[in-house]
Parts: structure tokens; sequence; C-alpha cells
């Protein structure tokens, strides 16, 4: 996709700007800005649509974008080793309310005349403790990028969340799941952990927690899904909350031509949307603003390296 000559005797160790010189089209060094609108270095747009409402059985998170960094810097890459000269390197160009973050995501090869970027792609993750890593399915290879949302204030709780773009012709693709049929599922977007509070019947408080697991199999992709709810009652905050129900479900997700299919919704979707038509209310969460993450990198960056 593009191709940097630059030796290994020539430059041993890259800095964060030869990064981003390598993954951005038009990075000014000297601001240490990227062009407006991003572009990644084949020339592509960054850009992200995430599945709407009145399209899916599930829509993708609802973000405001956060103004633009003055500069880029060490915070706003992360790498991850593949194998020997291999790596995935993610430039982080935008960042969102939620603590998620957009920008191209390129698998760059090392070798002996310079640096070559096999693969490239839009990314929108949780940069906060990211890991990126490439799994196969079938005969494709999917991104795999986990990352945290976590909240500011103490007590702090963390979620984990992973995307997965399936790879193909050298590009990764933010696909939605789409059923059989063609319906639209939702996001290839899937909380390994949330939780959510509802307004319920009788001055009651019911919590709904999901926790999730992939895996990655010939047959495809196995994600397990874990959902139990408990009531509260807030104006007896002494008596521990009562379980109300528990369920488990496996999806099965194929990459099959163009398309990441699904045997069906998620499990949270399904009895979320039960609660509601028994008249539960959703209490809102907070969105969590993160113009800038802490002053300790998240894992697979790196200030200095070297594939």
């Amino acid at each position: 996709m593009c191709f940097v000559d630059v030796t290994r005797e020539e430059r041993p160790v890259l800095s964060p700007d030869d990064w981003f010189a390598l993954i951005l089209h038009g990075f000014d060094r000297k601001q240490g800005t990227a062009a407006r609108p991003t572009l990644d270095c084949s020339g592509s747009p960054v850009v992200w649509n995430e599945p709407a409402a009145d399209e899916c059985s599930e829509a993708g998170p609802e973000v405001i974008p956060l103004p633009p960094a003055e500069r880029l810097t060490e915070e706003d890459l992360v790498m991850e080793t593949i194998q020997a000269d291999v790596r995935l390197v993610w430039v982080i160009a935008r960042r969102f309310s939620n603590g998620e973050a957009l920008g191209p995501i390129g698998l760059v090869e090392r070798t002996d005349k310079g640096i070559i970027v096999r693969a490239l792609g839009s990314l929108r993750s949780f940069p906060q403790q990211a890991k990126l890593r490439l799994e196969r399915s079938g005969e494709v290879d999917v991104l795999v990028a986990e990352g945290d949302q976590c909240t500011e204030e103490e007590p702090i709780v963390c979620h984990r969340f992973a995307r997965l773009l399936p790879m193909r012709n050298g590009r990764f693709f933010a696909e939605a799941v789409t059923s059989e049929a063609g319906r639209c599922l939702g996001p290839a977007w899937f909380p390994l952990g949330r939780e959510q509070l509802m307004e319920v019947s009788g001055g009651l408080q019911r919590k709904m927690e999901q926790s999730s697991t992939l895996k990655f199999t010939s047959e495809g992709i196995l994600l397990n899904e874990m959902v139990s709810m408990h009531d509260i009652d807030p104006k007896r905050p002494s008596m521990p909350p009562r379980a109300y129900r528990r369920a488990q479900a496996e999806r099965v997700l194929r990459v099959e031509g163009n398309r990441l299919v699904g045997t069906e919704s998620s499990l949270w979707i399904q009895l979320m949307g039960q609660e509601l038509r028994g008249g539960a209310t959703p209490v809102e969460p907070v969105l969590i603003a993160t113009p800038r993450p802490s002053k300790t990198l998240p894992a697979g960056v790196q200030a200095k390296d070297s594939p």
C-alpha cells in the first residue's frame, strides 16, 4: 500500500514522527499535525460510519467528537508486534467523548530495503490498555482491537470492548454483522463487559450486567454472552440486590465473501428489548470525556521503537 525507502542502517530506531509520516498522508513534522480531513498514506479518507438505529437491531455507540489535538505525540501511537519485523501500527487522529479514538491502522513490515505497509484501514476503538492482533477466521485474517472504557472518578470502573475488522485485498473493513438473509444485526463491536441500570415498576431499579468472550476457530468466531439481572430497592440501600434473571447464549460469526455473517442479534439486545417493552426506563449512562490519556502510556505504545 505504501513504502518508505529507509534502511536499517540509515535509521535503526524510528521515532513517533517517523511512524506518523509513514501512516498519515500530509503529516507535518514541524507542526506535528495531520492534514484535515485526515488521510491515510494511500490518500484514502480516514472515516467511520456506525450502523444507525433505524437500520440495525443494535446501533453503534453515539459519541461526540472532541477538538483535534494541537499536535500528535507518542500518546497517539499504538503498536503491537505480530511477528519478527511485522507490526500493527495505529495512529490516533481524533478522540471522542466516550473515550474512543479514530485513526488509520496499518500492517507494517520492515525489510532490509525499507518499510512497507501491507494493509491499511480506519480503526475506531478504545486506546486505553489497547491490544491489537490478527486472528484467522476461515480463509480471512481478522483484525481484533481491544481496549478499555473507564470512569474518571473513584472508584474507577473499566469495561473492555473489542472491534473486529476483516482484512481483504490489503484493506481492513469496518463491516456490520448481518444475518444470512442480509438483515443488519449490529456493528462488529462487542462489549466484553458492560452494565445498564433501569427504573422498573414498584420503585425498584434493575441492573443488567453482561460478560462476553471471543474465540476464533476454523468454523467461525464464537461469541459467548452471559447476562445477569438484579433488582435493587433504592429506599432500602442496606438490602443486598435480589437476583432476577440470568441467561447465556453463544453466537457464531463467519466471514463469508464480503460479509460478516451472524446467527442472531446479541443476547443483550434481546433481553433489553423485553425489558423496554415491559415498561422499564433506562438510566442514561454518563459519557466519559477523555481529551487526553493519562501520562501512563497505554499498553502497546512505545516512545521509540523499530520493528
